[in-house]
């Protein structure tokens, strides 16, 4: 299974949004965007253009702690399949 985390930062580079650092465990992929209040719709398209729309499943947008910090920004959260 390829590791998504290079093409997801990679996606995200040409946005507005900061990214904290992306996690994968198994096939649980956590995308934590720095901004609070992201656009769930906008987050989900970067996603899906980066790693195709196929490749994403079960996506869940929360708004949380960023990294343990008393950062509160928004977490993309879904399962990846390669």
């Amino acid at each position: 299974m390829a590791d998504p985390r290079d093409a997801i930062r990679d996606a995200f580079e040409h946005t507005e949004y900061d990214l904290g650092d992306v996690a994968v465990n198994r096939r649980q992929v956590r995308v934590p965007v720095v901004q609070k209040g992201a656009d769930p719709d906008a987050l989900r398209a970067v996603i899906e253009e980066a790693l195709g729309a196929d490749a994403v499943a079960a996506v869940t947008v929360t708004t949380e702690a960023i990294d343990g910090e008393d950062t509160i920004g928004t977490v993309v959260s879904f399962r990846h399949r390669p």
